[in-house]
């Protein structure tokens, strides 16, 4: 029996409208993933950002109508490989961010990330990359080439005293940033020493360190992430990631500078 006509075009609308719906829909998840990380998928437990470690002078800095000047030495991570563009790095969004905070200062992040720099590569080049810079505060992040190279933890230790006795010399506040972060990497590659070493020259430096590979183990184990499938995901991944460290880092100066 032949349909009345009204209900014809009822029901072969009714497809129509489903594959528009999910059209919208597929579009709207693509959109989604397009857009820069936002403070709910960045957050971390409180604890992760606390230090009583103090920046005196990147405080004065932080000031209306003063200038701050921060150089970032490390390696791939910081150079922004991954996101497949340094304007995605965590260090061009940090300028970025502390800017917007802090309108009536002058900020300037000067990226100085090499891919695949051990510890000591990076002290090798301080001299041009940090110190010649003359930055109020120097962020360094390293550790993931010595432990992939398997580099003495001890060595690595005194590579990291010696680079920041260089800095405290010229003067120059530091922050440190530990590794990053993905079971796939942490089943073979024993971070642990290194990040020991890390934490312990920071402690008795009492300079402040910038939690990553914590926070992205807590981004892992929530589901926010999927570091697993970095590969697959490619550069919207990495610059969704690097865009929440780079909110979190802003955040922890603010606290070291209050």
């Amino acid at each position: 029996m032949m349909l009345p006509a009204h209900r014809r075009r009822r029901a072969g609308s009714l497809p129509v409208l489903i594959l528009a719906g999910l059209a919208v829909a597929a579009l709207s998840a693509f959109a989604a993933s397009m857009r820069p990380a936002h403070a709910d998928e960045c957050a971390i437990p409180e604890e992760l950002l606390q230090d009583d470690s103090r920046l005196e002078m990147t405080k004065a800095h932080l000031a209306p109508g003063k200038t701050l000047k921060i150089v970032v030495i490390g390696g791939s991570s910081t150079a922004g490989t991954a996101a497949g563009s340094t304007d995605k790095s965590y260090p061009r969004r940090l300028q970025e961010i502390l800017s917007e905070r802090h309108p009536g200062t002058t900020i300037v992040v000067e990226n100085k990330g090499l891919a695949h720099q051990s510890a000591q590569q990076m002290l090798d080049r301080f001299d041009r990359d940090v110190i010649g810079e003359q930055p109020t505060l120097a962020i360094w992040e390293t550790g993931i080439t010595d432990a992939v190279r398997g580099v003495d933890p001890e060595e690595f230790a005194v590579t990291m005293q010696s680079g920041l006795d260089r800095l405290k010399d010229s003067k120059i506040e530091a922050m440190l940033i530990d590794m990053q972060f993905s079971r796939a990497t942490a089943s073979v590659i024993n971070f642990d020493s290194y990040l020991n070493a890390l934490h312990h020259a920071a402690d008795i430096n009492d300079i402040y360190v910038f939690r990553r590979y914590q926070m992205m183990r807590y981004w892992s184990e929530n589901g926010v992430f999927d570091f697993d499938n970095w590969p697959k995901a490619g550069a919207q991944l990495a610059a969704r990631v690097y865009d929440c460290v780079a909110r979190r880092l802003a955040d922890a100066i603010e606290l070291v500078a209050r």
